[in-house]
């Protein structure tokens, strides 16, 4: 399937207006014992997403996607914290709740799916137990209740034998039932928000068609975050789509519009290195250069050192702008040269 069929696929003329999540200027920074400067792997981060959407967030690795989906939950890492920004669940501020009230959000409001299911899963207990610990933790009801709803959750994703599989360790599943394990864990209260971190990334091909095939089947009306670097992966599932480089967001639009006229450099370089199937070119077109590190200190456009439009002004960082209902943050957007 090519990128264009998949955004053909996409229907986004259903979405709600109303905002789930308002997540505002957000910074999440860490110390460098290094240097004197911290390090700050979100970098002003906005984004709103609305019921029945499904954003994704793209990028290289270490762009912050992953840290930036951390602090929704508040798991950001010590001795990484929140040191600017909001983050409002509807009318509700979450980043600064109490640790007790956090837990509450955590499974009923926002459900999580993490990359690597072996690490998600407590290795020593079976999965019936920490699917029905969630359920009684949220759901206040009995053990046999939790039991039920810990099978119908399995059911519901395709396990089959769904009832024996509530009494099997994470080593005795493969690694596509271990990951419907976890998308059954993050949906079993019924959360409002799901976020998806590299969900199919470590899987093989063919067990990562079933759990793509999984989320349009099962998350269809879900109001979801899917982080990935697979611009063929957010061409299929996502409404809209931020691009991330160095901790912050260079672009925003509906996919259709990002994936067929992308305006920032660092996204036309992202797709100008992934293989197509239904146009002819001679060979892929790698971006140059390297991401920055944690140790590098960043001025003006992070992207500056690996784009062929670098002038002056890229000296001085520019904002995300909105542009004809999109966000682009450069100098020198497409069209603009």
């Amino acid at each position: 399937m090519t990128l264009q069929t998949e955004m053909e696929n996409r229907d986004i003329g259903n979405l709600d207006n109303e905002v789930i999540l308002n997540v505002k200027d957000v910074v999440v920074q860490f110390p460098r014992p290094k240097k004197k400067t911290p390090f700050n792997a979100v970098n002003g981060v906005s984004f709103e997403l609305r019921k029945g959407e499904t954003l994704g967030l793209v990028g290289e690795s270490g762009s912050g996607k992953s840290m930036t989906a951390l602090s929704l939950l508040g798991l950001v890492p010590v001795p990484g914290r929140i040191i600017e920004g909001s983050i409002n669940l509807r009318d509700r501020r979450i980043d600064n709740l109490p640790i007790n009230e956090l837990r509450k959000v955590r499974g009923n409001d926002l459900g999580m799916v993490f990359q690597d299911p072996m690490t998600g899963l407590n290795p020593v207990r079976n999965i019936g137990s920490q699917l029905c610990e969630s359920v009684i933790r949220h759901q206040n009801v009995s053990k046999s209740e939790a039991l039920e709803i810990a099978f119908q959750a399995l059911d519901d994703v395709g396990i089959p034998s769904a009832r024996d599989r509530l009494e099997a360790f994470p080593h005795e599943l493969s690694g596509g039932l271990r990951q419907r394990v976890m998308i059954a864990l993050a949906l079993i209260n019924h959360p409002e928000v799901i976020i998806a971190d590299e969900a199919t990334t470590a899987l093989d091909a063919t067990i990562q068609a079933q759990i793509l095939d999984l989320f349009r089947e099962r998350l269809a009306n879900a109001t979801m975050i899917l982080i990935t670097h697979d611009m063929g992966v957010a061409a299929e599932i996502c409404d809209r789509i931020a691009v991330m480089y160095a901790g912050r967001i260079v672009e925003t639009g509906t996919i259709e519009e990002v994936l067929s006229s992308p305006r920032h450099p660092y996204t036309m370089g992202l797709l100008s290195a992934v293989p197509r199937f239904d146009i002819r070119r001679p060979k892929l077109v790698p971006i140059p250069g390297q991401p920055p590190t944690a140790e590098d200190i960043v001025q003006g456009c992070a992207f500056s050192s690996r784009c062929k439009f670098t002038k002056e002004n890229c000296a001085e960082r520019p904002l995300l702008e909105k542009r004809d209902n999109r966000q682009v943050a450069c100098w020198f957007p497409k069209g603009e040269v």
